[in-house]
């Protein structure tokens, strides 16, 4: 009898096959360190971002309800997760594979989770065992989402040997602040039980949200991996041409090109994290 693909090995036999007939925009990418305090950074260079939908913050696409994944190419389709949630292919990659876990119909990007959008993500992050993913969510325009039609990515974690670690993991969690020492700007973080359910989830990630006072702020953003789950909150989601996401506020900062990296550095990563979140000034005043 042949052996049932897993989710990993599909995703990964249809990435190769898009890229290879041109649909897919991904290309191999040498991540470039970039030392600093409290944590390191890790740029990528990708140029799918060049040619990337990005929709200002008054596009009626963002509030507008209409589906806008429902043209989605079949053979970027990977699984329907529960009655209201579906995995497919991001289109525009970064890193391989990419996922894009969308609502079947229209909810606002800026919209916070639900129990449900929690409950899906820990599903996928449970099937892919053969290394380990991050999820990420973009909150609004300001928290760095590129559409308004609600979505999580997946994406792998950065490897061994890199040289990046994402905070929480680097520096640790703090169980009596839900906080990680010294980082400059607001944010709120705990722990997770080994195999939670969806209501633990949310329970979680509303005391995170009232923790990182994200209601006072534009947006925020959500990182959820199967060991912790972190919420910041964002006063904007662009400078120029530079732009943050959830991984950039956790120092996976993704460029088009050299010149960004370059403007990264010269205002200083740490200090433009600042600018996109929200300063901590009992960190930023020691």
């Amino acid at each position: 009898m042949e052996k049932e693909e897993n989710l990993e090995e599909r995703s990964l036999r249809q990435f190769d096959a898009l890229v290879e007939r041109g649909n897919l925009l991904w290309r191999t990418t040498t991540p470039q360190l970039i030392k600093a305090e409290p944590f390191n950074f890790q740029f990528r260079s990708a140029t799918s971002l060049t040619v990337k939908p990005i929709l200002s913050s008054t596009d009626p696409g963002r509030s507008k309800p209409t589906n806008a994944f429902s043209d989605t190419d079949p053979d970027f389709l990977l699984s329907h997760i529960g009655p209201s949630h579906t995995l497919i292919l991001n289109k525009y990659c970064v890193v391989r594979p990419q996922f894009i876990l969308h609502t079947n119909d229209f909810v606002p990007q800026s919209d916070h989770l639900t129990e449900s959008d929690l409950d899906a993500a820990w599903t996928v992050l449970s099937s892919l065992t053969r290394r380990k993913y991050i999820v990420i969510y973009n909150c609004g325009f300001e928290g760095g989402s590129s559409i308004g039609h609600k979505h999580l990515q997946i994406l792998p974690r950065p490897s061994e040997g890199d040289g990046f670690e994402f905070f929480p993991d680097l520096l640790g969690i703090s169980l009596d602040t839900f906080t990680v020492p010294k980082i400059p700007f607001q944010h709120a973080v705990k722990k997770l039980p080994p195999s939670p359910s969806s209501t633990q989830l949310i329970t979680i990630y509303q005391s995170l949200i009232d923790q990182a006072r994200v209601n006072e702020a534009a947006g925020h953003n959500v990182l959820l991996t199967e060991g912790w789950i972190l919420v910041i909150p964002r006063r904007k989601g662009r400078k120029g041409i530079l732009s943050a996401n959830a991984a950039a506020m956790a120092g996976m900062v993704w460029v088009t090109g050299e010149e960004e990296v370059r403007q990264w550095v010269e205002a200083g990563p740490m200090n433009l994290l600042c600018e996109f979140g929200v300063v901590d000034e009992a960190v930023t005043a020691v």
